[in-house]
């Protein structure tokens, strides 16, 4: 069978939607032929060729980080790109949807998620599963299915089969195997050094557009 991953990150091949699609093709290896895309924010050949290999392929994976509690501009134009080519030839492969944030809670990417199932409804391609994901770039800490990535690991595991075997479900919703008041504690870390390093004190963070 034949699997086209898009990619709808800005940051193209050094975000965690690279990461999480490549770890995606790694786990199809034996089962299917997997060709990794970019999506293009403006016009262009490369989302015109990424359009005519998802109208040609069984299986379309489309994965993203979370803008806004939506799909990021970035990703736009190639599924309005994808979407004409798809009605122009007939086919239907079957849509999976891989969403992140940076959010610990996964079910912040439930409103995009379902974006791309209206999206995949209006051009006639049937559901398979979508993966939630939370807590950003912690995906990345270890490797997937070990340590903190091991509930990540066994939502690829099973979105990998569905793929291979042309099935759905509903949606996984996965978040690390770690405290979420870590992970709290981590961020404020990060965003105290940041602040730090940009001559800002703590309590700057705390200052909103409209404080006198």
């Amino acid at each position: 069978m034949n699997v086209v991953l898009v990619c709808g990150s800005p940051r193209r091949k050094t975000g965690n939607s690279a990461f999480l699609l490549d770890a995606l093709a790694r786990k199809l290896e034996g089962r299917a032929e997997v060709e990794l895309r970019h999506a293009v924010a403006r016009p262009s050949e490369e989302n015109e060729r990424t359009a005519e290999l998802a109208a040609a392929s069984d299986a379309l994976v489309v994965a993203f980080p979370l803008y806004v509690d939506g799909v990021p501009a970035s990703l736009h134009e190639a599924l309005e790109r994808i979407g004409e080519r798809v009605r122009a030839a007939g086919t239907s492969p079957r849509l999976y949807v891989v969403a992140n944030n940076g959010f610990y809670d996964a079910r912040q990417n439930a409103l995009a998620v379902e974006m791309l199932w209206l999206w995949g409804d209006a051009h006639g391609l049937p559901r398979g599963r979508a993966v939630a994901v939370g807590a950003g770039e912690m995906s990345q800490v270890a490797p997937m299915g070990h340590g903190p990535s091991k509930n990540l690991g066994r939502a690829f595991d099973r979105l990998a089969d569905d793929i291979a075997a042309g099935c759905g479900g509903e949606t996984l919703f996965v978040e690390p195997n770690f405290p979420r008041f870590l992970y709290r504690l981590s961020a404020h870390h990060m965003w105290r050094k940041q602040a730090k390093a940009n001559g800002l004190k703590p309590r700057d963070l705390k200052r909103r557009a409209f404080d006198a």
